[in-house]
């Protein structure tokens, strides 16, 4: 019985400690605002239960007039359902910026986000979606978006700006294999617009992963479980019934 009961406690400090490393794979919403590839303000995160990131845009505002730059946020913001649900895992990002700062726009402004530790869903088969889309007022330039599932990217989707309209666009279903209990999503912004004093584009991007169901094998192992002798008693048990 001390043998049994040493095994047991073994047993479940395994179980436990698996638990615990799945749990300390979980992470904040992050933010980086960018100009070139350039990090200039961030990272910033989200707090428990990590479903939503509201950035103080007073703070980028400052970066980006400290660089030089003439784009001002009026909004940025990043939502997800974190930790995922059987019908699929989310994260979305959304902005408004205007080029009304004293300044260039020469250079590329991006906005990368990124959400770790996703638990759903899971299984054999899984397919990215991912859709942008958003208006411009009296702009000139261009607008990307593109996401990642694990580091792999999604095809980037290239929105033409000019004057003023919407612009919106998906990716499609994109199969990416099987799907792990803890993955990571992650969205990309760049944005190219011309300086005037009003200029102002919106946008809101996000990525969507969802997951085959395995099929159901209860009934096969409960099967294979049985001793042959009594599975011969029920099928011999069920030709009896017949011809009665």
């Amino acid at each position: 019985m001390t043998k049994h009961r040493g095994l047991l406690w073994s047993l479940g400090l395994v179980a436990t400690m698996g638990l615990m490393a799945g749990q300390a794979n979980a992470g904040s919403i992050t933010m980086f605002i960018d100009l070139d590839g350039v990090n200039i303000s961030g990272p910033f995160t989200s707090s428990s239960p990590d479903q939503t990131l509201t950035v103080p845009v007073a703070a980028v505002n400052a970066a980006l007039a400290a660089h030089g730059s003439a784009y001002r946020f009026t909004t940025l913001g990043a939502q997800s359902n974190y930790t995922g649900l059987s019908t699929g895992g989310s994260l979305q990002t959304n902005f408004q910026v205007n080029t009304s700062g004293t300044g260039t726009t020469a250079q590329v402004l991006s906005i990368d986000t990124t959400q770790s530790g996703f638990l759903l869903p899971t299984g054999p088969g899984g397919m990215v979606v991912s859709t942008a889309g958003g208006s411009f007022n009296t702009a000139t330039g261009s607008v990307s978006y593109t996401s990642d599932y694990q580091g792999a990217n999604t095809p980037t989707l290239v929105f033409p700006v000019s004057g003023t309209n919407s612009y919106k666009g998906t990716t499609g279903g994109i199969p990416v294999g099987s799907v792990p209990s803890s993955y990571e999503l992650s969205n990309h912004f760049l944005i190219s617009i011309a300086k005037t004093s009003s200029s102002l584009l919106g946008g809101t991007g996000g990525v969507v992963l969802t997951a085959a169901v395995p099929e159901p094998t209860s009934v096969v192992l409960f099967m294979t479980s049985l001793p042959l002798g009594l599975i011969g008693m029920v099928h011999y048990r069920r030709r009896a019934l017949s011809k009665g």
